[in-house]
């Protein structure tokens, strides 16, 4: 019976794109059902999720991590070098400037943001390295004090004033 039971989990935790997708979808058109979830349950549903990404990591997973410091540099200067490239590009391509410059600012200021716990939770459901995920989402994180509004204003200043 647990066997079965694991089973049953271990689809339904494989299935991850397709719940994402599914719940997209109904938000799309029924927002009301998710806009409970709002206010101090987002934070404590976000340190709900950290710390069952914190529990999966040990003291060796951190230390490997850390002697590979290169992974994690490289991944911080992509997500601020390919992603907000990739979105200006995308609103570029989709001329998002001329049908609402709006839009294009909202496009442009996500891709400028990091990653977060949400990137975390993908590493550990596709069993890659979830420390490095967590080392590159705080990296980014701070970083992204100075690097969200400069490249914001880079790709996006001459859109909005």
């Amino acid at each position: 019976m647990i066997c079965g039971m694991v089973r049953i989990l271990s689809w339904l935790t494989n299935a991850f794109p397709l719940w994402i997708l599914l719940c997209s979808t109904i938000a799309l058109f029924e927002p009301s059902i998710f806009t409970w979830f709002k206010g101090p349950l987002i934070v404590w549903g976000l340190a709900v999720i950290m710390l069952g990404m914190g529990l999966t990591l040990n003291f060796s997973d951190v230390k490997g991590v850390l002697s590979l410091p290169r992974a994690g540099v490289i991944g911080v200067i992509c997500q601020f070098l390919l992603m907000p490239a990739l979105g200006w590009g995308v609103a570029t391509m989709l001329k998002l400037d001329e049908i609402d410059p709006s839009l294009a600012v909202g496009l442009i200021l996500v891709s400028c943001c990091p990653g977060g716990t949400a990137s975390n939770v993908v590493a550990y459901l596709a069993k890659a390295n979830v420390a490095l995920s967590v080392l590159m989402t705080m990296c980014s994180t701070f970083a992204a004090i100075v690097m969200t509004p400069l490249l914001t204003k880079w790709l996006a200043g001459a859109l909005i004033e």
